[in-house]
């Protein structure tokens, strides 16, 4: 099965497309595309019988959670507005959530749906821009930003509309959420449905772990326990010294080393367990540095179930 999903995320990433904003400090937690498709895409403010304009083209929308984040809305969208201008795009229609017209104009929304993303109905901001200019094929030619937030973290969506097709960027590195900046692997696995197993540093060539407690482990044992009926894929991974069936096998053989730790010191049933590994395929930071192949040397733990609490 975890050959199955390495491979989907291979593909997503390789056709995912140019970012025209960053989200400062997000973990990007979906994304949807359509090659034709249509998008309601309000410019003004929700009015009873009236639809929102729909806009038509190549679609892509995604998902961000900024963890950790005391930021009010307001601060969160001022630095992507700021970027959109800085971009050349111009903005169409802005309303925060009492004056967008509450529930009813967030019911029009076409958003990625909970947990990837979340809304709160009485705290949110909505902004439209437009590039009317030229544009390069790679740019999109409207967007649209809508962010929230919970008492743990803040939320962004960016819808993005390009008018004949979706432009292909380079392949770029999986994103892995940091435990610390969202509120624990309990709480990714819970939303994202994967995390990094931090602490578990493989020495160069080594898939044996140490003897000591593991905090990751204990939290990802806790985790099952707590949750009975979820299933897991434990995936280790390499730096890029060496072959990479050598490197393939190695990464393995960590992922099994988690699994059977998980299996004789905590007890968990080892049919809700399966371990693979990518070898090299999948670093997080570069291999030209000991501290670049130091993180790639890693274990990561993705939820298999697809029921998100």
């Amino acid at each position: 099965m975890i050959r199955h999903t390495f491979l989907f995320l291979a593909v997503l990433t390789q056709n995912a497309l140019a970012q025209p904003i960053e989200v400062a400090g997000g973990t990007e937690t979906a994304i949807e595309t359509s090659a034709a498709s249509s998008v309601p895409l309000p410019r003004k403010p929700w009015s009873e019988g009236v639809l929102p304009q729909r806009e038509e083209g190549a679609i892509q929308k995604r998902a961000f959670r900024v963890g950790g984040s005391t930021q009010t809305t307001l601060q969160l969208i001022a630095p992507l507005r700021e970027s959109l201008y800085q971009a050349g795009y111009e903005a169409v229609f802005s309303c925060d959530a009492q004056a967008c017209g509450g529930f009813d104009f967030r019911v029009g929304l076409d958003l990625i749906s909970a947990p990837m993303m979340h809304v709160d109905l009485g705290d949110y901001r909505y902004l439209l821009a437009e590039k009317t200019t030229s544009r390069t094929p790679r740019e999109a030619k409207i967007i649209s930003v809508l962010v929230s937030r919970d008492a743990e973290a803040g939320y962004v969506h960016i819808t993005e509309v390009f008018p004949e097709s979706l432009p292909e960027r380079e392949a770029a590195a999986p994103v892995v959420a940091d435990l610390a900046s969202t509120g624990g692997l309990a709480a990714l696995l819970n939303s994202q449905g994967h995390a990094r197993l931090q602490g578990l540093d493989f020495t160069s060539g080594s898939a044996e772990l140490g003897d000591e407690t593991y905090p990751s482990l204990v939290e990802l044992a806790e985790w099952m326990l707590a949750n009975p009926v979820a299933k897991i894929a434990i995936v280790g991974h390499t730096d890029s010294v060496g072959s990479l069936d050598g490197n393939t096998a190695l990464s393995r053989r960590r992922a099994e080393s988690v699994l059977e730790r998980l299996k004789s010191i905590y007890a968990i049933d080892p049919d809700r367990m399966e371990a693979n590994g990518v070898g090299y395929l999948a670093p997080i930071a570069s291999n030209l540095t000991e501290e670049g192949r130091q993180a790639n040397r890693r274990v990561e733990v993705i939820r298999l179930d697809t029921k998100l609490h």
